[in-house]
């Protein structure tokens, strides 16, 4: 149950091979006969985090969403469903349609499921770390089979966003936001308890690096990762990006509450981890941040730090950065607010909320980027 196959093309695959390359990972698991059995109903959740920003390394290959919908019905499935909820900044329907996933699942027969507009179910968690309970997608849940399809890619605010960080996309838009006032790297690992999954199936043809989930570098590795065991799949994805475990605190903690054992050993079937080299770049989590701008930081964690390069990356495409004078952002557990800055401070996190009168607060664990962007409007007047 326990064990992760990667298939690696020496060169970049075309369709048919992607198809197959898709075939063979799973037949290493003992094959998706093993999984669906006839008449059932087959939900696949891909990456689909931006209609905008579709393509290789930012969602979901269309040819592995492909390739699982055409395995699926090839199993006997009664129904094949795509199921997603894009980020909470983007238009999920909107999303599906630009990225061709909804063109694609309904050539084939599947069934679109828009997660903003879906019923949800509440559901209890099981020793909750954060959340007694969590609403999901009633569609996802209903499945006799589900089947998680994420992209191999850094992140701006977990270091890595692989298959356990993938799920997020079931929650209705609301709970999203929540997860990130409340804490995300709990979030979810309880939602990992809540919702599982029968199969992980990776997209590593094109992953991403760096400034992730979908402005950094593009990443050839022309592979397909997977497992029934999500937490498994993601030890060795990460420790082909070149992350120790002991780096994700996602993993660290799912470890702690006996969610994954990382002491002991994954079987690694096909293709052997050590003959992937490249180590990926990290999201830029350090305290250099731009011109204009003054980071007042103190026990501040690594996703607080990125979500502000993101969101300094989000002005500059913007061409707001030019605008921006003198910003200072205050964060971090220890960090106090000095009393003869300039300008209204932006204070950032969950962590600081005793601080809420002493500036423009924007809560969160880490905040998002829009209630970031708008707090930094607000301040800078533009």
């Amino acid at each position: 149950m326990g064990k992760v196959s990667i298939i690696r093309a020496s060169e970049r695959p075309d369709d048919e091979r992607v198809h197959q390359m898709v075939k063979e990972a799973i037949d290493l698991l003992g094959g998706l006969e093993t999984i669906v059995r006839p008449g059932q109903t087959v939900a696949l959740k891909p990456n689909v985090v931006t209609g905008t920003l579709s393509g290789p390394g930012v969602t979901t290959d269309k040819r592995v969403v492909e390739a699982l919908i055409r395995l699926c019905n090839e199993a006997g499935a009664g129904k094949v469903k795509v199921v997603e909820g894009a980020g909470y900044f983007t238009e999920t329907s909107k999303a599906l349609e630009l990225s061709g996933i909804k063109a694609l699942a309904e050539e084939h027969g599947a069934e679109v499921v828009d997660v903003d507009r879906d019923e949800h179910v509440e559901l209890a968690v099981r020793d909750p770390l954060i959340t007694p309970t969590i609403k999901v997608s009633k569609e996802f849940m209903d499945a006799d089979v589900r089947i998680n399809l994420p992209v191999m890619k850094t992140h701006d605010q977990l270091e890595v966003t692989l298959g356990v960080k993938n799920l997020k996309g079931v929650l209705p838009r609301y709970m999203k936001r929540n997860f990130h006032k409340i804490g995300v790297v709990k979030g979810i690992l309880d939602l990992s308890k809540t919702v599982p999954v029968d199969l992980t199936v990776l997209d590593c043809i094109v992953a991403m690096e760096g400034l992730g989930p979908s402005f950094g570098p593009k990443v050839e590795l022309n592979t397909i990762m997977a497992s029934r065991d999500v937490f498994n799949l993601d030890r060795v994805a990460s420790k082909i990006m070149g992350f120790d475990a002991s780096e994700l605190d996602y993993l660290v903690e799912a470890a702690e509450h006996g969610l994954t054992d990382l002491d002991s050993e994954v079987e690694v079937v096909g293709e052997a981890v050590s003959s992937f080299t490249h180590r990926f770049e990290r999201a830029p989590t350090g305290t250099d941040f731009a011109e204009g701008v003054t980071v007042i930081s103190e026990g501040a964690c690594s996703a607080c730090h990125g979500t502000i390069h993101s969101v300094l990356y989000d002005l500059e495409q913007m061409k707001k950065m030019g605008e921006i004078r003198d910003l200072f952002i205050v964060v971090g557990e220890n960090a106090e607010v000095p009393d003869d800055l300039p300008n209204t401070p932006l204070i950032m996190g969950t962590c600081l909320e005793k601080y809420r009168d002493r500036g423009c607060y924007v809560e969160g664990c880490p905040p998002n980027n829009d209630k970031m962007r708008a707090a930094i409007r607000e301040i800078c007047g533009f």
